[in-house]
């Protein structure tokens, strides 16, 4: 079972790395390939001023290598809308805190409005996916981990590399996701 979780592991560390080093003022990569271009899209930085700051990531299965080894979690990808959020805001000393996020709704392109997977609906394979990613984040990124709240969502109508639309509504804004995604097979 470990070593089914080990390419997530590495996957998501480095997705989660380049979480740590995205600014306002970040810089575009150069000719990305295209787990690099998925990766780039799905991750939103919403910088708000003030150094409070909003992280909206779709996690995607385009992000993750074709190797028989990412298969079994490109395959949860492909069935489950997975978003990661975090709402950050500075506090005395240096830090930032997090806002405890309880619930969030997406919309798929019929503005068809989905609430989250209950915790005793969710399949164990995702379960097991999203303990890895949030051990992760808590180990690589420390309170940004911490930060990040994990939801994961029925993936019938909505598809990384199908025509189509996602809204994730939160707090006052909507942050949008057009389908397919960069870094699509063409």
């Amino acid at each position: 079972m470990a070593s089914i979780f080990r390419p997530l592991r590495s996957a998501a560390f480095v997705s989660l790395a380049a979480l740590g080093f995205l600014a306002p003022a970040s810089a575009r990569q150069w000719n990305p390939d295209s787990r690099g271009a998925s990766l780039d899209y799905t991750q939103i930085l919403h910088s708000k001023g003030g150094g409070e700051a909003v992280i909206v990531w779709w996690v995607v299965p385009e992000t993750f290598a074709g190797d028989a080894n990412s298969q079994i979690i490109r395959d949860v990808l492909a069935r489950y809308v997975v978003i990661g959020i975090a709402h950050g805001r500075p506090v005395a000393g240096g830090g930032m805190a997090f806002d405890n996020i309880a619930d969030l709704k997406i919309a798929d392109q019929t503005a068809r409005s989905l609430s989250p997977l209950a915790a005793n609906t969710t399949p164990p394979e995702v379960t097991q996916a999203i303990s890895a990613l949030q051990a992760l984040g808590r180990q690589s990124l420390g309170p940004l981990g911490t930060g990040l709240r994990w939801f994961v969502f029925d993936g019938s109508t909505i598809h990384a590399c199908t025509p189509g639309k996602m809204s994730v509504p939160y707090d006052g804004e909507t942050y949008t996701y057009d389908t397919p995604i960069p870094g699509c097979p063409k």
